[in-house]
């Protein structure tokens, strides 16, 4: 079974968004990426060049991103708007780049503070 991991203040972080985002929706938080090895984004790269970062750069390899699912991943969402409102009080937040209208919107991620 695959275990989703993030630096340890990161994860405590998640853990808190996660009970909050569960008191609102009745679901937990859907993730579908967290920390990504090397290998990982190696992988990631070759099958997705256009989306994955350059192997190296990967805020994943910093165990500090995360791309989220069940409606998170749909800007606009109930979920979506719900991140955007509330993210930021738990550290998480998504930056311009991956935001709607950014240079390569990704919906889905987020990152523990400002790393981008």
């Amino acid at each position: 079974m695959y275990r989703h991991a993030l630096r340890c203040d990161a994860a405590a972080s998640y853990g808190q968004l996660d009970a909050a985002y569960t008191a609102e929706f009745g679901t937990p938080l859907c993730i579908t990426d967290s920390y990504r090895p090397f290998a990982a984004q190696v992988s990631a790269f070759a099958r997705k060049p256009k989306l994955a970062a350059v192997p190296g750069t990967s805020n994943h390899g910093w165990a500090l991103a995360v791309d989220l699912c069940g409606g998170i991943n749909v800007s606009g969402s109930v979920q979506w708007a719900w991140m955007t409102a509330n993210a930021a009080r738990f550290g998480f937040v998504q930056p311009d780049w991956a935001a709607p209208g950014g240079e390569k919107p990704e919906p889905w991620h987020w990152e523990y503070g400002y790393i981008s």
